[in-house]
């Protein structure tokens, strides 16, 4: 029989109304089915909504992977889906993983008429189950989705999460002993200016800006101080398109790529940030 380790930090998947609306208030033993031929062991780590998530979060929640993973067959982590890419991205970033570690949620609560709560938590289990499924993943809606290529792309409907563009890391990083810097994350509108840019560059570890499409960067003052700024620390540009960006497509992108923009390429935004505070912090 399998032995499954069940963490549980919070989210729709947990939450009861609080008389102002919903919040995570249910423990691990609601939330879990029993499921034929698999032992499964709660690990209650923490009980927050997912916009609440922050990295000492993620500190806590990588300890217990780490330490927990030899005993167990395979780990399944109930998570908040709002930055459910964040946790993906720094799990699969941070962890040599060679059993599966799961994510999933929900999103209805698990004692809500008609939840998804139930089914991808039966899915994730059995995933976990699975030694061929080895890594990190996030399993929702019938989807298997990798760690650091997680995307939330519906607000509301059960089927919420694509893949990014399939990205896959070649690169681990040790989770940083000290928080130490952020990245600052913008993004591009018509209205931006190059000093909305400027500004949040101080004492960070670099830029993630989330442009259009395939990726660029208007010929303005912004183009300038890209170009300064890229002479300090990474301006990484990413999109919110599916599918990633390629800066040598359009003049607009090799604007970027000749003022010393990085291309993120098949990153998603919230994958090159994680990247960018892990690198910078090493």
């Amino acid at each position: 029989m399998k032995k499954i380790l069940i963490i549980t930090t919070g989210g729709t998947i947990a939450g009861m109304n609080s008389g102002f609306g919903l919040a995570p208030a249910l423990l691990g033993e609601k939330l879990v089915p029993v499921i034929d031929g698999v032992e499964t062991v709660i690990l209650d780590l923490y009980s927050i909504d997912s916009t609440d998530v922050m990295p000492i979060h993620w500190r806590k929640l990588h300890n217990a992977i780490t330490e927990n993973l030899p005993l167990y067959d395979g780990i399944v982590i109930l998570h908040g889906t709002d930055t459910m890419a964040y946790t993906g991205a720094v799990l699969e970033f941070t962890l040599d993983a060679d059993k599966p570690v799961i994510l999933t949620g929900s999103m209805l609560p698990s004692d809500a008429p008609d939840s998804d709560a139930q089914d991808n938590v039966r899915f994730a289990v059995l995933t976990a189950a699975d030694e061929a499924n080895k890594g990190v993943y996030l399993t929702f809606a019938g989807r298997i989705i990798g760690g650091a290529d997680i995307v939330k792309t519906r607000s509301f409907e059960k089927d919420a999460f694509r893949s990014y563009a399939g990205f896959k890391p070649t690169h681990k990083y040790s989770f940083p002993k000290r928080n130490g810097r952020f990245p600052a994350v913008v993004r591009l509108t018509p209205f931006t200016y190059g000093l909305d840019i400027s500004q949040l560059a101080e004492d960070r570890a670099g830029i993630v800006i989330e442009t259009y499409g395939a990726g660029g960067i208007p010929d303005n003052e912004i183009t300038l101080v890209i170009s300064e700024l890229a002479k300090i620390m990474p301006i990484v540009i990413t999109s919110p398109c599916l599918g990633g960006t390629d800066l040598g497509k359009y003049e607009v992108g090799r604007r970027a790529l000749d003022a010393g923009a990085i291309d993120a390429d098949k990153r998603s935004t919230e994958c090159a940030a994680v990247e960018m505070w892990l690198k910078q912090n090493q």
